[in-house]
Formats: C-alpha cells, sequence, structure tokens
C-alpha cells in the first residue's frame, strides 16, 4: 500500500464522493460512528461534506490551509483526523502530482447502515470496546426499533419478473445503455478481510469443537475471531473458551453479539487500588497553598469534589460527568486524590466549564504511563505540563534577536478551598478562612456514607 504524502498547510486538495455517498444522516450517522471517529475527526468529516459540490475539478484545488482555518485546528491534528476517516472506510485518499505540489482528492464514501456496522466484525467490536456493553446495547435495540420478527410468518412478496416483463425487442439498445451509465460508477467495496498471521485458526477451531461450539459457525465468524485477536491479543485457547461460553449447549448455537461481550468483560482492567490515604504525600516543593489542596484532594470523594467546585462555579454535575469519573476510577490506577486534582486542573487552572470525557481520559492515561498515582505526584505533572505550555507560548511570542522572560506560573486553588493571602509582613492566615475550610471538611465527612451508617 502507498504511503500518502505529508500534509502541509500549503498542500491542495479536491472534494469528491462515491457513486453510493447519499449524505449523512444525522439521527443515524453519529450515535454509531461518533465513538470510533472521536470529534475531532467528525467534526473534519462533517467540513469536508459540507464543502462537496456538484462537478469537482483537479484544476481548481483549495489549499489545506484554508481547511485548518475553517476547523480552528493544527496540521497534525488533521493528519491524525483522517487517518481515522480513512481507517473506518468513510474518507479514500488519492493524490497527484501537479505545478501546484501534491493536491489531494479526499472522496467521500457511504457510511454504512447502523445493522450493517453492528454486523461487522471490526467496527462491532471496536465500538463496543469504545462505548461498553450497556450502552452497545441500547445501539443494537436502536438499531432494531422499527423491526418485526417475522420468522413465525409466511412470505407472499411478489417477485421482480411477476409483475414486470421486460421487452425483448429493445433488448440490445438497452444493454448499451446499462454498460454505459455503469462506466462511471464504483462497486461498493467488499468487508475488509482480517488477518492475524501469528494466530492459528485451524488449531482454534479444533480447541473449540473439542468444547462443544459448532465448527460451521466459527468459520462464518472468522473475521470476528481474527478481529478480537488483533484487539485484544487473546490466543487460541482463550478464544476457545470464550467461544465456548457464548454457545448455548441446548440449541448448539454460538451467539456472535455474546462472545464480544465475553471477550470485553475479559479484558476488563483491573478495578483501581484504594486512594492513598490522606497526608502520606510527599509534599517536597509545593507551596501552603498547593498542601492544602492535597490534603483537600485526598479526604473527599470524586463525585464530591466535582460537585463542589461545580456549584462554585455556579453549575452542577452533569450525568456525563458523573459517568467520566467513574469510568476513570474503574480503569485507571489513579488514587481518588490525583482524579480529584485532575478535576481541579481541568475545571480550576484551565478554566474549563465542564469535565470533558475525551480531555480527561487522554490525561488521566498520560499520568498513568508517567507513574502518577498520588494527589501531590497529579499536582506536580500538572504544574510541570503548564509551565512547558507558558514556555512554549512565550518562545512563539518571543522576537528574534531578545529575550523574553518566562511568564511565571500561578498557583490557583478553588474558591472553596482557598485561604487568604498571607500579607507581605507574613501576618497570619486569616482565621475565617481557615475556618471555610474546616467547615467545608466537617461538612463533607459528616455528608459522608460512613457517618450515615
Amino acid at each position: 500500500m502507498l504511503e500518502r504524502s505529508p500534509l502541509t498547510p500549503k498542500s491542495h486538495y479536491v472534494i469528491s464522493a462515491g457513486a453510493n455517498f447519499t449524505g449523512l444522516s444525522q439521527p443515524t450517522f453519529v450515535p454509531y460512528y461518533q465513538p470510533l471517529l472521536g470529534s475531532a475527526a467528525l467534526g473534519v468529516l462533517l467540513a469536508l461534506a459540507t464543502e462537496l459540490h456538484p462537478q469537482p475539478l483537479l484544476t481548481a484545488p483549495a489549499r489545506i490551509n484554508q481547511l485548518l482555518v475553517q476547523l480552528n485546528t493544527g496540521i497534525r491534528e488533521l493528519t491524525a483526523a483522517l487517518d481515522r476517516l480513512e481507517a473506518l472506510r468513510l474518507v479514500k485518499t488519492f493524490e497527484q502530482a501537479s505545478e501546484l505540489g501534491v493536491v489531494f482528492v479526499f472522496e467521500l464514501q457511504p457510511p454504512l447502515r447502523p445493522g450493517e456496522l453492528l454486523a461487522d466484525d471490526l467496527l462491532s467490536v471496536l465500538l463496543l470496546q469504545q462505548v461498553g456493553a450497556a450502552r452497545f446495547d441500547q445501539l443494537a435495540r436502536q438499531a432494531q426499533q422499527f423491526s418485526l420478527d417475522t420468522s413465525s410468518l409466511k412470505q407472499v412478496t411478489k417477485s421482480f419478473f411477476a409483475v414486470f416483463k421486460p421487452d425483448e425487442t429493445t433488448k440490445a439498445q438497452d444493454d448499451q445503455a446499462l454498460q454505459k451509465a455503469r462506466q462511471g460508477l464504483i462497486q461498493a467495496a467488499a468487508p475488509a478481510q482480517v488477518t492475524a498471521p501469528d494466530f492459528d485458526f485451524g488449531f482454534f477451531l479444533q480447541q473449540a469443537t473439542s468444547l462443544g461450539v459448532p465448527q460451521a459457525a466459527l468459520q462464518a465468524a472468522q473475521n470476528l475471531i481474527l478481529a478480537e485477536h488483533r484487539l485484544y491479543a487473546m490466543d487460541e485457547f482463550q478464544l476457545a473458551n470464550l467461544a465456548a461460553r457464548a454457545t448455548d449447549m441446548a440449541t448448539n448455537q454460538f451467539n456472535e453479539l455474546s462472545f464480544k461481550r465475553q471477550v470485553q468483560a475479559a479484558n476488563q482492567p483491573p478495578a483501581a487500588p484504594p486512594s492513598s490515604t490522606p497526608g502520606t504525600d510527599d509534599m517536597t516543593g509545593l507551596s501552603a497553598a498547593m498542601r492544602q489542596l492535597v490534603n483537600l484532594a485526598n479526604q473527599v470523594p470524586p463525585v464530591e469534589f466535582l460537585r463542589q467546585l461545580k456549584e462554585q462555579k455556579g453549575g452542577f454535575v452533569t450525568p456525563a460527568e458523573q459517568r467520566t469519573l467513574t469510568e476513570l476510577a474503574q480503569n485507571s490506577r489513579l488514587s481518588n486524590g490525583a482524579l480529584n486534582v485532575l478535576t481541579w486542573y481541568l475545571l480550576v487552572d484551565q478554566e474549563m466549564p465542564n469535565l470533558v470525557a475525551n480531555l480527561a481520559n487522554s490525561i488521566a492515561s498520560t499520568w498513568q504511563s508517567l507513574g502518577v498515582a498520588s494527589a501531590a505526584d497529579a499536582l506536580r505533572q500538572a504544574r510541570r505540563h503548564q509551565q512547558q505550555k507558558q514556555a512554549r507560548l512565550a518562545q512563539r511570542n518571543q522576537p528574534k534577536g531578545k529575550y523574553t522572560k518566562r511568564p511565571r506560573i500561578k498557583e490557583q486553588l478553588p474558591d472553596w478551598a482557598k485561604q487568604a493571602k498571607p500579607a507581605a509582613s507574613s501576618a497570619a492566615v486569616s482565621s475565617a478562612s481557615v475556618q471555610k475550610i474546616e467547615d467545608l471538611l466537617a461538612d463533607l465527612k459528616s455528608d459522608s456514607p460512613d457517618k450515615k451508617q
């Protein structure tokens, strides 16, 4: 497979569409594809579809820079979004060298209908992995909301030739017209075939059939089984055992949906360990205000911590935010204190109105890979990230040949956890501020489940 030339702001592009592309139906497209695409790739696809015009010409390309301005994004983000669109078979990319440089053709492809997507071995497994079993079941029911079980009914539908009688006298002329019309049409792409050289499918069949799984059903589901192996790196023995669990021995029926759920459940990460005990964090290098934040983060449950922050901002905790915290607690190894610092960093330090799932998951994953576990570790990492961000901004704005002083990073506590700032003469901290923090902690402790029991 040829590699795409690097995209640059000076590159040019043309948008076209496959013969079967009829647009993007928002009610059916977004719920099924958005979890697979992510917000950035979805935005790029919608922008491309909006710019699609009849009779596209290679001689009238637009500059990539225009697309970057429209999307308010960078070339790296655009490249990553196009990679996703190509992988999900929503865009085909072609290129051609011209006097203007490289001209790219982004050809939009028709998305799968909900039933087709759920039947696709690769996409359905990825969708289940992204949204979880509960949401996946909801999407499956939604795809069949207008369906009726007709298995017990007799079909009396008329065939084509029972209704229409083709005119044999015009067959020759008709054939010529049909061939001419079909010349520019592109046949629909066949489902992608999954390959896995390191997986012995024959050996897998032996193991699974020995456990009572019907071989014919496994052969029909070969793409699905190989896709699960590719995504989760499970071996022949593991997948054979899960296939047996997904088989109804009474009816000898292998259930593909049950198999997907079994695989996903087997690959759930272990529950996060209990949060570190308040007061045991290494506070070295932290100011008094930051130590207060660490102590508070270690004492307050994540959802309650979020609720206090949102109330101070005049908002409330949304179901999506609560679900984000729940998933972070289940899937990451960050302590409750570290999760609270993450919440503080996004809502207070970065002044975001809500806890955004994609960004929170990305930061949590990065922190975990860097060995962050406690609230103090998380706070140091947040400060380090902010300092690097400010340094990059200062360097970008610095005139050549001149020195620009790196801006000082201001440490900030949430309003409800702030103490009064000390005076220049190192006067004592306001007793009212200290009392406010103590009262808040007392209220939180009195509201905790342990106190209620």
